[in-house]
């Protein structure tokens, strides 16, 4: 029921992500590794287009001043993605987020376990309870709540199924 309102919000927030080199101060998010995975990134955002996704926002190079010289790309998030699409299944390894609709907790959870990978994941909710049983039931090596990537120095890691090297 919130997804239009979730969708209009997160593009507000991505567009105003600055992308930037990474000497300066106020940037947020640097270049990618090399122009091979550009072009990735971009094939995967056509792949997405054809399939019937929408690009909320980005979907492009970054390409102002000097980011021009550079193998940037501005923050992308694509609307309309459902669980069966390639960008959906595949890891793009870029600034790419997909939204999917669900409507409950049951749904999500199918649809979160319904890949070939679970290195990581992430849930955003007020309630605790909640966290914590979506949290379990998540087919992932590692799981946050309220945020994503704080990975503590010494903490056992590993993925499931196709991702991560095994478990430790």
């Amino acid at each position: 029921t919130i997804y239009d309102q979730f969708v209009e919000e997160a593009a507000r927030r991505f567009n105003a992500v600055k992308v930037g080199m990474p000497w300066e101060p106020d940037t947020q998010m640097g270049a990618q590794i090399n122009e091979h995975q550009v072009k990735k990134i971009l094939e995967y955002i056509e792949i997405a287009k054809q399939e019937g996704a929408r690009v909320a926002c980005g979907g492009e190079r970054a390409t102002e001043g000097d980011l021009a010289k550079g193998c940037f790309m501005k923050p992308t998030l694509l609307g309309d993605v459902d669980n069966h699409m390639r960008v959906a299944q595949e890891e793009i390894f870029g600034p790419v987020a997909c939204v999917i609709k669900f409507h409950d907790e049951d749904e999500v959870i199918a649809m979160a376990n319904d890949s070939a990978y679970g290195l990581g994941g992430a849930v955003w909710t007020r309630d605790i309870n909640r966290a914590i049983r979506v949290s379990r039931h998540i087919e992932t090596g590692r799981m946050w709540v309220n945020t994503y990537n704080a990975i503590p120095e010494g903490a056992p890691f590993g993925g499931y199924k196709s991702s991560g090297i095994g478990r430790e």
